[in-house]
Formats: C-alpha cells, structure tokens, sequence
C-alpha cells in the first residue's frame, strides 16, 4: 500500500527513481512478452495467470485517470479482490518500471485462486475512496499457459499430409486446454492458423517442394474469449516430393530383404524407413550393401507391416529436398529373378521352349512372357504364358533364324504378390532347318509344263509326233487275231483234202525231228514191210519273232500192254501224237 507521504513534498521526482530502483532488484512479475500477450486486453486493470494458481493484475496511472487528473502523482492506490458473496480483500502493490524505465506499473499478485467461479478485481483512490477500475472475470480465461513441447511434424503418406503431435504444459486438467497452430511457407506473406481442442493436429495440403515453418501454443478452453499463451520453438519442415520424380524405387527378389536405388548421384542421400504403426517413432537409416547390385541402401522387412521409405537429399549447393514413396507391403514389391529359358528343337520345325521357376514355393502366383524376333530385333513378338506352366512350344518358319527371351511377373490375380515384371532373360538364338515341301510342287509343276509343251507339240507338228510314237511307242499285236491265225493254219495243213504244206523256197528243209521204225518180224503170212518213214516237219510261219518259241514235240505211242503189238507200221501211217510244248 502506498501513503499520501510517498506522492508529497518537493521530491516527486526523486523517489520515482528511487522506487524504479527498487524495483529492478526485486524480480519482475510482469514481462514485456506478458505486456504483449495482454496487448488486446481491454480490461483494466489487466490480469492473467501463468500456473492457475496465482493471479497476477497491473494497471498504470494514464489508464487510471482521465484529463486533468492522469499525471496526478498525490493519488493513493489500493488493489482489492473478492469472489462473491465475500468480503473484499487488499493486496499489496508493487511498482515495476518496464521498457527500459519509461513505464511505471503498479502490480498486485494474490494466490487465491478459484476456478470455474468469477473474481472481482477493484482500484481504488484511497483518498478519497474512490473507486477508478474494476473488472470481473473466470481465472481460467485469463491464464497465459505455458506453449506445448515436443512439436513434431509427420509426415502421412497415405493422406499425403503432415500430422502434428505434441506434448500439451503440465496442467491438472489438461482436458480444458485448447491449441493454436500456426504454419507459413518461407516466401509466404501471411500466416494460416488453425485451432484444434485435440493434442494433435493434420495440415491441409500443402505444395511439394517447399520448406515450411510451423508453431503451437496453447489457452484455456472456456466460455468466453481466453489468453493464447506464446508460441512454441519455431519446426522446420519441407514439403517432400514424390519419388517418382527421381526414380526412387523399392523391390525385393527373395521377400528377405527391400532394395531402394534412384537414379541421381550426384548428392548426398540420407536414407531411412519406418513402419505405418510407428509412425510417431524416429525414422530408421538403411544401410548400404555393396554386395547387392544396383541398390542404394536395403533393410529387412516386416511381413505384413506397410513401409515407407523417405530419402532426404542434400545438393553441393546446400538446398535439401525431401523424397518419399507410397506406403507398401513387401509382398506387393516383387520382382521376380530372371528365368532361365532352356530351347530344344524338334522334328517339324518346332521349338520346345522350357523354364523354372525363378521363385520356389509360388509357382502359382507367377506369368511369363516369351518375346522372339525373326529380323534382329526389330520387331518382337511376344506370347502371354498362364501361371502354373513351365513349358511352351512353337512352330517356327522353316530356315529361319530367330532370337528368344522370357520374362517373369507376378500375376495380377494373385492375392498373395503383386509386382513387376522382371528383366528380360539373356537372348537365345536358334535356327530352323530349310524346308523341303517345295520339292513335290516343282516336280509337279514341272510335269505339267512338260505336258502342256507335249501337247502343243503335238497339235503344232502332228507327222514328226506319229513318227516318234512309233519308235518310242511300237504298236502290240493283237494275240486273240495271232492266235486265231495259228489255229486256222495247223487246221489246214491236217485236213484230209488239203494238199502238203510247200516250203517257201527260201527256206533250207530241215530235218526230220521224228522217225518211226518198226522192227516186228512178221509172220509168214504178212509180207515184210520196209523200213520206210514218215518225216513230219514242223511248220513256217511268216511271223517267227512274234511267237514264243516251242519246244520240239514228242511222239508217244499208245500202247496197251492189254493188246497185241501191231504187227508192222506200214509206211506212210500217221500214229496218234501229242504235244507237248
């Protein structure tokens, strides 16, 4: 409490100096941030409370008085504060010079304090008992609370938005709080704010490629307007890109181990994964495998467990860009190793195509493709193979050459993989053998036009064709009109009226082939014959070389041993004879 003596006598000035003094020694209950944080405060006296559990009001006198009375120095203050229904209660004061002396505040501090109750704050000039200010209000809304720690800004890459979490002050009744966010680009004029009752927060979308800055703090959530306390340390964060844009890639070939490469080399990349259900944990570094062809870093997986994978690059002139990829699940990153194609040909210019399976244990989960290409690779054509078969054959052009690779994938119905397709296998070159099927068309076509020229021969010179016809083609007799000849000329020369058979002159006789003796010795009475014969030639024909030729015939006698032998042959008796050819 101050005294009418402290403003009197010739001295005013004196001892405001003396009481600045004094006041810079004892420690400062109202802070130039609190003086801004209360900016907007249109209450006098102003009061806020940092732990809700002391109250703290200041006030000066040019917001006291008004015209004449405003720099009065012989005014006596007194601070008084009651709940209702209570009897008032003064507190001391404390004068406190702020902004380097220029500015004298009478301060009153008191730690009865009742929440969710109103408090009546009361100035008056105790001179003249006199009431100058006074103000009613709920502690709670006028607490300045502490900001939140541990701001942290995640990055949600199914959302592909930035979740804030935080720690809210150490409060009892933390429930009562609300927060405030505030978050600007770096060539942003403005800020955007946000106020949210939860200890969490997601930020709308914000453009990739540019770092951000982002604070939180706190007030009391009541039924009035309330203090925002100050504002958290400053988190930078970068709005990150989407990998594609460099190449970024993550696959596996054994379902083991997760392979990360990208195209750009030229930068120092730090690498780092995590988890979906850590994701308010600190992200992970991968490690680089050297043994590992073509990847960058590889971590082991967690089955079931989607991933994601952030890759933060820093260039040689100092800017840093933040990379990431969708969340994905290991089996969905598949790509199969190269099949090896066996080739074997078969009769008929087939080709028997076979392979293995590059993943053992998901024979069913995996398709093929087999490109081949008959002009060196200009053009290919590929065949679509279903999972579950590991052979295939082709009917190939006869002699030619052709160049074949396959390739595996897993198959876009399976539910247990999903992929992409792997390399092409290295190229197996084979060749068909040279067809003979042409052979019997040339040979037939050939045939005809020798015909066709035959004919026209023929019918262009007719005399020449008989006469070679004749050579090459000699006319066959007729043997039903030979025979018929022969027959008619052996029935002539044995009919009783013909006359003998005459030798054409030309001809030599010839020998008899037959002769008949008989050497019986007859009886007195039969008169002895001579040894005559009958000499039987065969016959000439005019046309031997037409006739096969005929065995000699022979003479068979017969005789009957039941008989008596005939006493003489007499000359000139024809025996009976059979031929035998």
């Amino acid at each position: 409490m101050i005294g009418d003596g402290y403003f009197g006598g010739p001295r005013p000035l004196t001892l405001c100096t003396v009481l600045a003094l004094f006041g810079a020694l004892v420690k400062s209950k109202v802070t130039e941030e609190d003086l801004l944080l209360l900016s907007e405060d249109q209450g006098v006296p102003h009061c806020f409370s940092r732990n809700l559990k002391t109250v703290t009001c200041y006030c000066d006198s040019e917001e006291l008085l008004a015209g004449d009375d405003a720099g009065d120095r012989h005014v006596t203050y007194g601070f008084y504060y009651s709940y209702e229904q209570e009897p008032e209660e003064e507190c001391d004061i404390t004068i406190q010079t702020i902004q380097n002396g220029s500015r004298v505040l009478y301060v009153c501090e008191h730690d009865d304090v009742r929440l969710f109750i109103d408090l009546h704050v009361l100035v008056k000039d105790k001179s003249k008992n006199l009431t100058l200010s006074k103000r009613s209000f709920e502690v709670g809304l006028i607490a300045i609370l502490q900001n939140p720690s541990d701001v942290t800004v995640l990055w949600e890459v199914n959302s592909e938005r930035f979740h804030v979490i935080w720690k809210p002050p150490e409060y009892d009744m933390p429930f009562l709080l609300q927060y405030q966010g505030q978050y600007w680009s770096e060539d942003a004029t403005e800020k955007k704010i946000m106020t949210v009752l939860d200890q969490e927060v997601q930020l709308p979308q914000l453009i990739p490629g540019r770092r951000y800055h982002l604070q939180v703090r706190t007030s009391w959530n009541g039924d009035g307007p309330s203090v925002w306390g100050p504002w958290s340390e400053v988190v930078t964060f970068y709005s990150p890109l989407s990998a594609d844009i460099i190449g970024l890639m993550c696959f596996t070939s054994d379902l083991s181990q997760v392979c990360c490469k990208w195209d750009r080399k030229s930068a120092n990349a730090q690498w780092s994964y995590r988890y979906q259900q850590e994701s308010s944990a600190a992200w992970q570094p991968g490690e680089e495998d050297v043994n590992v062809t073509g990847c960058n870093f590889v971590f082991l997986p967690q089955e079931d467990l989607p991933i994601s994978v952030e890759l933060n690059v820093t260039y040689v002139n100092g800017n840093w860009t933040v990379y990431y990829t969708k969340l994905f699940l290991v089996n969905h990153i598949v790509i199969p190793p190269v099949p090896k194609l066996h080739v074997q040909e078969l009769p008929g210019n087939k080709l028997a195509l076979n392979w293995s399976n590059p993943l053992p244990g998901l024979e069913n989960h995996l398709i093929y493709q087999i490109r081949f290409s008959e002009d060196s690779e200009k053009t290919w054509t590929t065949v679509q193979v279903p999972a579950d078969v590991h052979h295939k054959l082709l009917s190939l052009v006869a002699g030619t050459s052709y160049i074949l690779q396959i390739r595996a994938s897993p198959s876009p119905n399976s539910k247990k993989i999903k992929g992409f397709w792997s390399n092409w296998s290295p190229r197996v070159f084979s060749k068909s053998p040279p067809s003979t099927g042409w052979i019997i068309p040339v040979i037939i076509l050939c045939l005809v036009i020798i015909l066709s020229a035959g004919l026209v021969v023929c019918y262009l010179f007719p005399s020449p064709y008989r006469k070679l016809k004749d050579k090459l083609w000699p006319s066959v007799p007729n043997l039903h009109r030979v025979l018929d000849s022969f027959l008619a000329e052996i029935q002539k020369q044995y009919q009783p009226s013909a006359t003998l058979y005459e030798k054409p002159l030309e001809e030599a006789p010839q020998s008899s082939c037959l002769e008949i003796l008989c050497e019986v010795t007859l009886t007195g009475e039969v008169p002895p014959t001579s040894r005559d014969y009958v000499q039987l030639s065969p016959p000439s024909y005019e046309n031997e070389d037409y006739w096969p030729k005929i065995d000699l015939l022979e003479l068979s006698l017969e005789y009957s041993p039941y008989n008596q032998p005939p006493n003489c042959v007499t000359n000139q008796t024809y025996l009976p004879t059979s031929w035998s050819l």
